[in-house]
């Protein structure tokens, strides 16, 4: 089989995707006369959940926020840090958590839709959420909200993260998302029930 550095655009690739229980093959097109005419790779995506916080705006605390993004079945991307950190680890599978600041964990949804552009949104939606969704939004499907103290919810995360300290942890979540592991978001979940 060639190496990379010697692919001369010919042949044929079956490629498998694995992602947890569920494998996919695709049979592709490839360049390379050295090629088998079924090459199997397999590629192991790391399914990624999120940890978004809602924090006070101008227009409205944290709660209210929160609130009306699900409301809307969205969550808006408010920096592209955000927006480009999602874009990256963003699975069909992955859910988020809502962390409210100074409430705790509040919310749990699965997304439903990849980035959207902010345009997307009719012209209400795009008035009443521009600060939260200034760098696109995901649809997502409410699947379940708790009543949670912030105290609870930062020791949580503190052990479930392995975080160090409050005051990183204060860093990391003033940054609006964590990425979480299948593990970690378990964790979390075990420990909200």
């Amino acid at each position: 089989m060639a190496g990379a550095s010697e692919w001369n655009g010919e042949g044929d690739l079956s490629v498998s995707l694995l992602c947890l229980s569920e494998v996919r093959t695709w049979r592709l097109r490839l360049p390379g006369p050295d090629l088998p005419t079924e090459s199997p790779v397999l590629l192991l995506v790391i399914m990624s959940h999120f940890l978004f916080v809602a924090s006070a705006l101008r227009e409205r605390n944290s709660r209210e926020s929160a609130e009306l993004q699900l409301a809307h079945d969205l969550w808006g991307l408010r920096t592209s840090l955000i927006r480009d950190n999602l874009q990256q680890y963003l699975s069909d599978e992955s859910c988020g958590l809502v962390y409210v600041v100074k409430e705790g964990i509040s919310a749990q949804f699965k997304i439903v839709s990849q980035i959207l552009p902010f345009d997307a949104l009719d012209e209400f939606t795009r008035d009443e959420l521009r600060a939260e969704a200034r760098y696109g939004f995901v649809r997502v499907r409410l699947l379940q909200q708790w009543q949670s103290s912030p105290e609870a919810s930062l020791g949580l995360l503190n052990r479930v993260l392995e975080v160090p300290d409050r005051a990183e942890l204060s860093r990391r979540l003033n940054l609006g998302m964590h990425r979480l592991t299948e593990d970690q978001y378990d964790a979390i979940l075990k420990g909200l029930s």
